[in-house]
């Protein structure tokens, strides 16, 4: 088992699902990307199990050292957490480890993606079973 993180750094996390169902969370410790999962133990006792960490400072641009990165998101069923630096908003795939900088440099609080399907209705198909379907 591993200590869980610091109290400090509760203020820049985001729950997600982690692939096996459980709570997680990532955060950032040492400029590193870190993440948690909630375990139950042999006693039957839940307990935080750090599970992964990235090494930022390899994959993610900071202008100013001074400046640590922040996570601000993540996109639950795909896997991906978004950290923003003082050079932008950037993805991280966990299972590949690609990286993206998907906006420029601002001030990200929450990111909370947003994804939508829309499938076409062939409008033949529509009315042949329409017109079944009252007969």
């Amino acid at each position: 088992m591993v200590d869980p993180p610091d109290p400090n750094v509760y203020d820049d996390v985001a729950l997600m699902a982690m692939e096996d169902g459980s709570l997680g969370f990532p955060c950032l410790e040492n400029s590193s990307l870190c993440l948690f999962s909630r375990k139950v133990n042999a006693e039957g006792d839940a307990e935080w199990m750090r599970c992964r960490a990235i090494k930022l400072e390899k994959v993610i641009p900071v202008a100013n050292p001074d400046e640590e990165p922040v996570v601000v998101g993540c996109a639950e069923g795909v896997g991906v957490i978004f950290v923003s630096t003082d050079v932008g908003l950037f993805t991280i795939k966990l299972n590949s480890g690609l990286v993206k900088k998907v906006a420029e440099s601002g001030k990200y609080f929450s990111v909370l993606p947003y994804m939508g399907f829309y499938t076409p209705v062939r409008y033949g198909l529509w009315t042949i079973n329409h017109n079944a379907s009252n007969v």
